[in-house]
C-alpha cells in the first residue's frame, strides 16, 4: 500500500511539473488553468486555478499602475478615433443624458456618458473646457445658474466668490434652481425670473431731434441742446425648441428714458421716451450667428413721434472666445408732428416737422468675457454718408451684476462749415444689469443677443 502510494504521487507531481512547463504557451488570458494535487487519502484531485496572465488595459490604466508603456499607438487614420462625436455646434439636440429637467436643452447636461465630454454641448478649443454644464475658462466660465450665490460650487472672478468657475450646482437649463418662479397667486401663472435681466443707468446724447426752430421768420434756423436723465428696464430671452421645434430663441424688452428734467432752452417740457424690442435669434459656441429684431420707439418732448425700424446682426463666432460680423438698422417708415417751442423773445412758435429713422450700417468684433460678459468695438456708415463709430462693454461685476457701458458716434457727412453740427449725434450710456439666474440666465444659448434699442442704436434724422 505505502509502495502504491509513493508511485502515485510521483505520478501526480510529474503531470503537474509537465502541466506548469506547458502552461505559459497554451494557456490564454482569458481562460482559467487546470491543476492536479493528491489529498491525503492518496486520491488525485483537479482544480480550477486563477491566473496571472496580464490583462489588456488602457494606457491611462497602464500608467496609473506603474506599468508605463515604452510606444504610444498611433490613432488610426481613417478618422473612427472622432468619428460621430464632433460635429457643428447646434445647442437644442435631443440628448438623453440630461437629467436637471432640462429636456432638449444641451446647455444644462450632466457630465454623463450619453450628454457632457460632447462637442456640442462644450469641449471648445481655447475657449475653454466646458465638462456638460459650460465650464467655459477663456472666455465664459459659465454654466451654473442656481440662483443662489453661494452654491455654485467653485466661483472666483475678480477676487469675489461668486463668479466663475460653476460646475457643481444644478445648471441653467431654462429654470432657474433655487428661486425657479415666484407665484403671482393667479391660476396657473409663474414668473420665472431667470430669464429676465433689469437694468438701470444714466444716459447723455444728442442728434438732429435736439435741435428745432425758434425764428419763425427763417425756417432754417435752428437751435437745441443735449440731453441728459436716465433710464430703465427688462430684457427677457427664452428658447423656442420646446413650443415650436425650432433651433433658434426669442427675446422681448423695453426701456424707458427720462431725460431733460429741467426743460431745454426752446422749451420747458420734459423729454421721456419708450423703447420696446422683440425678435428672434441664434447663439452657437461656435459657427453662424443671426438674429433680427423689431424696434419701436415713442419720443415725446417739443414733438411727438413714433418711429419704427429693424435690427439685424449676422456674425460669426471662433471655437476661442471672438466674434465678427455685421449689423443693421433700418427704418419701416417715417413720422410727423406738430410742435411748440418758445422762441428768445418768449413767443410761442407752432409749426410741422417730419423725421425718420436713421439706417445705420456697422461692422463689429466682440470679444467674450468671463461670467457671460463681453466687449464689442464697431465701425460703419449711414444711408446719407455719415461715419458710425462706437464701443460697448458687459463687465461682470458678481455673479449676478454688470456694468454695462456704451458709446456711439455719429460724424456727420455736412462737415463743420454746413451747419454739421445740427446732424451730429452721439449717445454716451453707463449703468448696471442685475441677472436673477446669474451668467447664464435662461441659458447660454437663449441669452438676448440684442440690447433693448436706445438713442445709439435708433438714431432719428430730421427729413
Amino acid at each position: 500500500m505505502l509502495f502504491a502510494a509513493a508511485l502515485l504521487l510521483t505520478l501526480a507531481i510529474t503531470m503537474a511539473s509537465s502541466t506548469l512547463a506547458a502552461e505559459p504557451q497554451t494557456r490564454t488570458a482569458a481562460k482559467p488553468v487546470m491543476r492536479s494535487s493528491v489529498n491525503q487519502t492518496g486520491q488525485i484531485q483537479t482544480t480550477r486555478v486563477k491566473t496571472n496572465a496580464r490583462k489588456r488595459t488602457s494606457i491611462v490604466a497602464q500608467a496609473a499602475s506603474g506599468r508605463i508603456p515604452n510606444t504610444i499607438p498611433e490613432a488610426p487614420l481613417d478618422g473612427s478615433l472622432i468619428r460621430g462625436s464632433v460635429k457643428q455646434v447646434g445647442f437644442l439636440e435631443d440628448y438623453v443624458g440630461c437629467q436637471n429637467g432640462c429636456g432638449a436643452v444641451c446647455d444644462c447636461c450632466d457630465a454623463g456618458p450619453t450628454c457632457g465630454m460632447e462637442a456640442s454641448c462644450g469641449i471648445e478649443v481655447g475657449c475653454g473646457f466646458e465638462p456638460g454644464c459650460g465650464w467655459e475658462n477663456g472666455c465664459g466660465v459659465e454654466g451654473c445658474a442656481s440662483c443662489g450665490e453661494s452654491s455654485c460650487g467653485v466661483e472666483s472672478f475678480m477676487g469675489e466668490p461668486t463668479c466663475g468657475m460653476e460646475i457643481n450646482g444644478q445648471c441653467s437649463c431654462n429654470a432657474c434652481r433655487g428661486i425657479e418662479s415666484i407665484p403671482i397667486f393667479l391660476p396657473l401663472l409663474r414668473v420665472n425670473w431667470c430669464r429676465f435681466q433689469f437694468f438701470a443707468g444714466v444716459q447723455g446724447f444728442t442728434g438732429p431731434m435736439s435741435y428745432a426752430n425758434t425764428n419763425a421768420a427763417s425756417p432754417n434756423s435752428r437751435s437745441g441742446s443735449s440731453s441728459f436723465g436716465f433710464y430703465e428696464g427688462i430684457n427677457e430671452g427664452r428658447s423656442l425648441k420646446k413650443w415650436l421645434g425650432w433651433d433658434m430663441a426669442a427675446q422681448l424688452g423695453f426701456r424707458a428714458t427720462q431725460s431733460n428734467l429741467s426743460g431745454s432752452e426752446f422749451s420747458n417740457s420734459q423729454r421721456s421716451q419708450v423703447f420696446v424690442t422683440g425678435g428672434l435669434f441664434r447663439r452657437v459656441d461656435y459657427g453662424l450667428q443671426y438674429g433680427a429684431v423689431f424696434d419701436y420707439m415713442d419720443d415725446d418732448w417739443w414733438f411727438n413721434g413714433n418711429l419704427t425700424q429693424i435690427r439685424g446682426e449676422l456674425s460669426w463666432k471662433t471655437k476661442e472666445c471672438h466674434s465678427f460680423g455685421f449689423q443693421f438698422m433700418s427704418g419701416l417708415g417715417d413720422d410727423s408732428s406738430k410742435t411748440e417751442v418758445t422762441s428768445s423773445a418768449g413767443a410761442l412758435i407752432n409749426s410741422t416737422i417730419n423725421f425718420e429713422p436713421l439706417d445705420q450700417y456697422r461692422l463689429f468684433y466682440r470679444r467674450l468675457l468671463a461670467g457671460s460678459g463681453d466687449w464689442s468695438a464697431f465701425g460703419g456708415w449711414t444711408d446719407n454718408g455719415d461715419t458710425i463709430l462706437g464701443a460697448n462693454m458687459n463687465l461682470p461685476l458678481r455673479q449676478k451684476l454688470v456694468l454695462a457701458t456704451g458709446v456711439t458716434y455719429l460724424a456727420p457727412a455736412e462737415g463743420d462749415n454746413n451747419l454739421g453740427n445740427r446732424e451730429e449725434g452721439w449717445n454716451i450710456s453707463m449703468g448696471l444689469v442685475y441677472r436673477p439666474g446669474g451668467p447664464t440666465g435662461c441659458g447660454r444659448y437663449c441669452r438676448p443677443l440684442f440690447d433693448v434699442a436706445d438713442n445709439g442704436t435708433f438714431m432719428v434724422e430730421q427729413k
